[in-house]
């Protein structure tokens, strides 16, 4: 007796196999899709920072234009009697408005500061200028930021500068700068 080999049945058609690729293309795809998603969230994100390195950096600008126009503005008066008390501009014994509330660089009419020429994109910089007081004597040093330079002969009238800048579209999300700087000068 001989015997012929049988065919097994093993309850499969080889047709049964398909749906599997289906399904494995399907993850793979569902995989690239998130790595595509994740890949453009980290570039908007990187594009917003260096969006918002950009407006500080106006910002930072605005307020350093603002400080050089008060310390010109301090250079052409021909005495601190220039000073009015009024419009960002005080003397020694005004009172001035706190620089960190918004209201001092915003209301106009309580504190109508004058404006510095600002950088292309952000908005006018403001300044306060305070008379601080009389550095007396003569030949000598004067130091009132740290640095000696001699003041010659004569008094020098010393101020504080404070001036704020904005940058990018100078609304309240914006960037803000706040500087403050001492300068002196001889009358």
């Amino acid at each position: 007796m001989s015997l012929s080999p049988r065919k097994m049945n093993t309850g499969r058609s080889p047709h049964a196999q398909r749906g599997a690729i289906l399904v494995v293309s399907l993850l793979l795809l569902l995989v690239l899709t998130i790595i595509g998603v994740s890949s453009m969230q980290g570039t908007a994100l990187e594009e917003s920072m260096s969006y918002a390195t950009r407006d500080r950096t106006i910002a930072l600008q605005s307020a350093e234009a603002g400080l050089r126009e008060a310390e010109t503005w301090i250079e052409s008066i021909a005495s601190p009697a220039a000073l009015t008390g009024s419009n960002g501009l005080y003397r020694r014994a005004d009172t001035i408005p706190y620089y960190n509330t918004p209201a001092t660089w915003l209301n106009a009419n309580s504190s109508n500061y004058v404006t510095a020429t600002a950088p292309t994109g952000s908005d006018t910089a403001k300044y306060i200028v305070k008379e601080l007081g009389l550095v007396s004597g003569s030949q000598g040093s004067m130091n009132l930021t740290g640095y000696g330079e001699n003041k010659g002969s004569g008094d020098v009238t010393t101020f504080q500068v404070t001036s704020r800048g904005t940058g990018g579209a100078a609304n309240e999300a914006g960037a803000e700068v706040i500087l403050r700087s001492n300068y002196g000068r001889q009358f």
